[in-house]
């Protein structure tokens, strides 16, 4: 009987794909993994081995993973992720003295891991890569402006410290996009490989390469991925090889000295005929069950090829076979609902990705990881994948719930009834908000909100801005406060960081606390959210005349949704959206006063030459 191989450290339904085709040739498949990780139940893994945490406790970990290859008397370590390599490089002369390790020396295996060698091997080779964008700063960014083309992506510079990272891709549609991360993380472009975004299909070309030569190659199309934003496959098909992606997928392994089993990816938009390649998985794929299901063993020839033996390859497989991960289905499925965004990149549509997921179980698939003699795998999996879906769902529902009730608490009891009351009766369209009637006689204007830090304070600079571009009108004064009874020293980081961007500054704004005496001064008062009504009608109610939503002068008149949200807890484009929609009512408002203005003037003007 053969000996029993290691799998170490991989995606679920990976593992299973790799252990089930080994257990079928009669090769016990014994999986590895780490103390929170837990072993696939399936049929085909016929032991485990728990180990501790490599970046915890490094040397625990090498010496109970060496224990338990000698006691089980493994002869082969098959790892199947970017960490498992990257463990496997840091203790490679000790594994290789005690077996078969399924993956090149460590200096081939790290070029592949390091993107920015990949990129210049490919580059080397004459194949075309995305367009690097050089920003190692923010004086780069502001340099190269206008030479910038987006969307730009940013990817981890190296798959060894992918884990210390959130995300593996992120998309940045806009150049302000870009900016925004350079100003929380002066770091990021030295940390990340910036890059053109290219649209198109995701293209692997999967190879079994042996003494410089590809001993068999596989490839499919990706139709769904998860992330959304781009990552392993959902769902895949088998098409024919590419003549001209094989030969640069060859190329490029025979370049990095490559042995054993690699995934080439690239980006292929058929419309203007053009392919890029995206990176090299130095292991095996997400849609692994695939390539094997369409006729391809590539685990059982891998493990041929490292006993010493020929493996018999079919020269053709099976195209159009469609594989489909449902577990990862429904995890998409699920993110859609729940987030805003996927790292800046534009969602598809809820509707029309719920249709194509029923549409999916029409027609054959090859599952990634369901089987009728082994089913616990994909039951297990796609538990998981539904309770994922429904938190996910309603995560979002009950955060805005708690939010709510948070801000209503942190308003008190007495200004938060008013608050409820005043947000039915403007659902149910029982109140509207009010538009001046006469704007003639407003010679000062007092700006509102809680803290007066980000909304108010931004209202006040903008409606200088505007009053002193319109020449002849007369002088308005302009004043800002806050309703919270501690106000801050300065305006919000967020707020000053991002002002600039539409013509104004906040360095120098002081908040102010809103005083009697500043609503006694002030002929025209503006606020933001029902909170800021409630709390004017409960302590300043007298001054109920001459309160205003500043909204209503960006909507309709008689708004049901006057207000303008705060996004003191949300992101700096949060802020940057709420200031967008002030500019354009302040920018209102400076109209509507200077037309008032001159429609005075102009009556006063026809009243004296009627001798009046």
């Amino acid at each position: 009987m053969p000996r029993p191989v290691l799998v170490f450290n991989a995606v679920p339904h990976v593992v299973v794909a790799v252990a089930r085709s080994l257990d079928r040739q009669g090769i016990p498949v014994t999986f590895a993994h780490v103390h929170e990780g837990r072993t696939p139940p399936t049929r085909a893994i016929r032991d485990s081995v728990q180990l501790p945490s490599h970046r915890d406790a490094p040397e625990e970990f090498i010496d109970t993973l060496c224990r338990a290859i000698e006691t089980g008397g493994h002869d082969m370590l098959i790892p199947c992720s970017d960490p498992g390599l990257t463990v496997v490089l840091e203790h490679y002369n000790r594994l290789s003295s005690l077996l078969h390790i399924g993956c090149p020396r460590p200096e081939v295996v790290r070029k592949v891991l390091d993107k920015g060698q990949t990129i210049e091997a490919a580059r080397a080779c004459g194949i075309p890569t995305p367009a690097p964008c050089d920003l190692p700063d923010m004086f780069a960014v502001d340099r190269l402006r206008n030479r910038l083309r987006f969307p730009v992506i940013a990817k981890p510079l190296n798959k060894e410290d992918e884990s210390k990272h959130a995300f593996k891709m992120r998309y940045f549609a806009t150049f302000q996009d870009l900016r925004d991360v350079f100003l929380l993380d002066p770091q990021f472009g030295v940390n990340h490989l910036l890059q053109e975004f290219c649209p198109g299909d995701g293209i692997g070309i999967e190879v079994l390469f042996h003494d410089n030569q590809p001993l068999t190659m596989f490839q499919h199309r990706r139709l769904k991925e998860l992330p959304v934003s781009g990552g392993g496959s959902v769902t895949s098909i088998a098409e024919p090889l590419d003549p001209e992606l094989a030969d640069q997928a060859v190329a490029l392994l025979r370049k990095l000295d490559w042995e054993g089993v690699a995934m080439v990816e690239f980006k292929c938009d058929r419309a203007e005929r053009r392919s890029v390649l995206m990176e090299v998985n130095g292991r095996y794929w997400g849609s692994l069950p695939l390539a094997i299901g369409a006729g391809i063993d590539f685990p059982f020839y891998e493990w041929q090829l490292a006993h010493g033996r020929q493996p018999v390859i079919p020269a053709t497989y099976s195209t159009g076979l469609r594989f489909r991960w449902l577990g990862g289905d429904i995890r998409r499925l699920g993110s859609l609902f729940s987030e805003a965004s996927a790292e800046g990149f534009p969602l598809p549509s809820k509707l029309g990705e719920s249709i194509r997921f029923v549409k999916d179980f029409a027609g054959p698939t090859c599952p990634a990881n369901w089987s009728w003699s082994d089913p616990m795998p994909a039951l297990v999996d796609w538990r998981g994948a539904i309770k994922y879906a429904v938190s996910a769902v309603f995560e979002g529902l009950i955060q805005r719930a708690r939010h709510k009730i948070a801000e209503y608490r942190y308003h008190g009891r007495r200004y938060s009834s008013v608050a409820l009351r005043l947000n039915l009766l403007y659902f149910l369209g029982l109140r509207r908000a009010r538009f001046p009637r006469d704007l003639s006689a407003v010679h000062s204007v007092l700006f509102v909100c809680h803290g007066n830090i980000i909304r108010s304070a931004m209202g006040e600079a903008l409606l200088r801005k505007y009053l002193q571009s319109s020449p002849g009108q007369a002088a308005i004064e302009v004043a800002s406060a806050g309703l919270t009874d501690q106000p801050q020293e300065r305006a919000d980081s967020r707020s000053r960081a991002i002002a600039g961007e539409f013509g104004v500054s906040l360095e120098h704004h002081r908040p102010q606390r809103l005083t009697s005496q500043l609503i006694d001064q002030a002929d025209l008062i503006l606020i933001m959210d029902y909170f800021n009504e409630a709390r004017m009608l409960v302590s300043f109610g007298s001054a109920r005349a001459k309160v205003f939503y500043l909204a209503a002068f960006g909507q309709e008149r008689g708004s049901r949704n006057p207000q303008v949200s705060d996004p003191n807890l949300g992101t700096l484009d949060d802020v940057r959206r709420c200031y967008q929609a002030l500019d354009l009512q302040v920018l209102k408002l400076a109209t509507a006063l200077a037309e008032s203005q001159t429609e005075a003037r102009e009556v006063n003007v026809a009243y004296s030459n009627h001798g009046g």
